[in-house]
């Protein structure tokens, strides 16, 4: 079926953001431009499209609204690269100064550009306790600037990763992950697959409340129903997975993964959330992995484990405040974390 969309932009922000939208850049995807925006130019090794530096000082340590304060500088150059685009992808890990600073601001610029923005939010690890409350405060508003936000939990994309695996092997196991997820959500369709499209996607996640995306794979006999079990887990650990109200299945595999697996996993999803009534779309990509990888994204989560994250959001709800009380609020509450 022909999209109605005709160009779509796809920006990452930061060291996490970057290096997902590199591997996107690789794959064939619903994706005509890629942009890349991050205070370290390091981040660009590998980009595939336009290169955003915000100059930042090397002898002082960042704060989110310090990085949203030097990007005015690359404010024209940040809208001269989402405008024209009918669908933009913001893509940032949260919790460091410059995800968190850039995401809803480029998330924002993209809106009134008249973009359908879409924000995809990579959320720290649990052990990273000291990001926790930027990833929070910026969660809520990248919600707020982007028509929908997808979160991807760190924690949930290590089911595949060693228990002596190094820091460094762990971050490229999460953000290999989440880009594999992702790209079968946005393939174009193909002999070697058959996605959902952007329709679909948009639809699902253009919704009240929250998006999550959960990822798990499984090699064994029962494979489909296995990865199914676990993407249904790693989404139960961040909210209540019956309030899902949409969802797309994504299947990725070999030559073996049959039609029948895949009406498997769409029947079976109701049971494993305990929702029947969930809106259900699905899609498959031939990867070639004997390893088969369930992508699944729900919408319509009313709370997460992350409102926990963002103080400003536990006292005053989701009543909107301008930009300029919110900075104050957020700084405020941050200068009063601990420091250990």
């Amino acid at each position: 079926m022909h999209e109605q969309f005709s160009e779509v932009t796809a920006v990452g922000i930061g060291s996490a953001g970057s290096r997902i939208v590199s591997l996107l850049g690789k794959q064939s995807l619903l994706v005509d431009r890629f942009v890349y925006l991050s205070c370290d130019k390091e981040d660009f090794t590998g980009s595939l499209g336009e290169n955003i530096l915000v100059e930042s000082p090397v002898d002082q340590k960042l704060t989110p609204s310090m990085v949203r304060g030097l990007a005015g500088r690359s404010s024209e150059r940040i809208r001269a690269a989402v405008s024209g685009s009918k669908v933009v992808f913001v893509i940032a890990g949260l919790g460091g100064a410059t995800g968190s600073g850039l995401a809803p601001l480029v998330a924002g610029m993209a809106q009134e550009a008249g973009a359908i923005t879409v924000g995809v939010a990579v959320m720290p690890f649990d052990y990273e306790k000291k990001l926790k409350f930027y990833a929070g405060v910026s969660l809520r508003r990248l919600r707020q600037a982007a028509r929908g936000v997808i979160v991807v939990d760190n924690d949930t994309l290590l089911n595949s990763s060693p228990d002596n695996a190094t820091l460094t092997r762990l971050y490229e196991s999460a953000n290999g992950e989440a880009a594999k997820a992702l790209g079968a959500l946005l393939s174009r369709p193909s002999d070697a697959s058959l996605p959902p499209g952007l329709n679909k996607l948009l639809g699902t996640v253009l919704q009240d409340g929250y998006s999550l995306l959960g990822v798990a794979s499984s090699g064994s006999a029962d494979k489909a129903e296995e990865a199914l079990a676990g993407a249904v887990v790693s989404i139960s650990k961040l909210a209540e997975a019956k309030e899902a109200n949409r969802a797309i299945v994504m299947l990725s595999g070999n030559g073996t993964l049959s039609g029948n697996e895949v009406g498997m996993a769409v029947r079976r999803l109701g049971s494993m959330i305990s929702n029947q009534t969930v809106d259900i779309e699905y899609g498959a990509t031939y990867s070639g992995s004997s390893q088969l990888q369930v992508s699944l994204l729900a919408s319509g989560f009313r709370s997460t484990k992350y409102d926990d994250y963002d103080p400003v959001r536990k006292v005053l709800g989701d009543r909107t405040i301008d930009d300029e009380t919110d900075s104050f609020l957020s700084e405020g509450l941050e200068s009063l974390q601990p420091c250990d």
